[in-house]
């Protein structure tokens, strides 16, 4: 990983049809609404990224970056999560 911080636009054009494991997640004001991020870990598994989630500690974001258009595909999942307390 480059540690690059980048816009969701940017995240979805490097990594299509993928999920991310991002740190430091930037979210629009009193939203959870993700602007930015750096990518810490990207897969086409989802499992892969839930591993890497586990094993953080700190703010971090976990997204989806291909179609969300229809049902089946649309990941049933958050796209942010607080601080891992744990």
């Amino acid at each position: 990983m480059t540690g690059e911080r980048m816009t969701v636009e940017e995240m979805t054009k490097k990594y299509p049809n993928e999920w991310l494991f991002i740190i430091e997640p930037e979210t629009r004001a009193n939203t959870t609404h993700l602007v930015s991020g750096i990518v810490q870990v990207h897969s086409k598994s989802r499992d892969e990224v839930y591993e890497a989630s586990r094993k953080f500690k700190g703010d971090a974001a976990i997204r989806w970056t291909g179609d969300y258009t229809t049902e089946e595909r649309r990941p049933q999942m958050p796209s942010y999560r607080p601080r891992n307390l744990n």
